[in-house]
């Protein structure tokens, strides 16, 4: 609903897919009257795109978070996940480490101006169960006896 001097108007105004947050629309000759020559000006409107529960934007590319679990993890998995157009099935390498991202090609966000298509990246989030009994402490000490690392190694803390 547009209000101007002349009363309010209601504007149909129709946003491309794939328009960034923050980017503008002009909407030409629907601004205020010009004081010299009488006609309107244009309107400009700001976009402002709210987030999503599961997916963030960076540029083009899709991120999303997914849980594994520490076996998903270390043996590989094919998991279903969400992406803008469905879902998809994605395939966890074994020794998948939290953070690592797996790229889905092409199911980014398309530049409404160039075509150009982003990607989706699934970032990998391992989860550890709360508790654990005592015979899986056990196995996950003796998991650790078998292949000694220090991932902190090369930081040269």
């Amino acid at each position: 609903l547009l209000q101007s001097s002349e009363g309010q108007q209601r504007l149909s105004v129709k946003i491309p897919p794939g328009i960034a947050d923050g980017a503008r629309i002009r909407l030409r000759g629907k601004g205020q009257p010009s004081p010299v020559g009488g006609e309107s000006g244009d309107l400009y409107i700001t976009v402002h795109v709210q987030p999503h529960a599961w997916f963030r934007r960076e540029g083009l590319d899709i991120l999303l978070d997914l849980p594994l679990t520490p076996a998903e993890a270390a043996l590989g998995a094919k998991v279903e996940v969400p992406t803008l157009s469905g879902k998809a099935t994605l395939t966890i390498p074994p020794g998948t480490s939290s953070g690592a991202r797996l790229r889905l090609r092409g199911l980014g966000v398309k530049d409404p101006k160039t075509g150009q298509q982003g990607d989706q990246y699934v970032v990998a989030r391992i989860v550890m169960p709360r508790k654990l009994d005592e015979e899986s402490q056990r196995l996950i000490r003796e998991f650790d006896r078998r292949n000694p690392a220090d991932p902190r190694k090369e930081l040269g803390w």
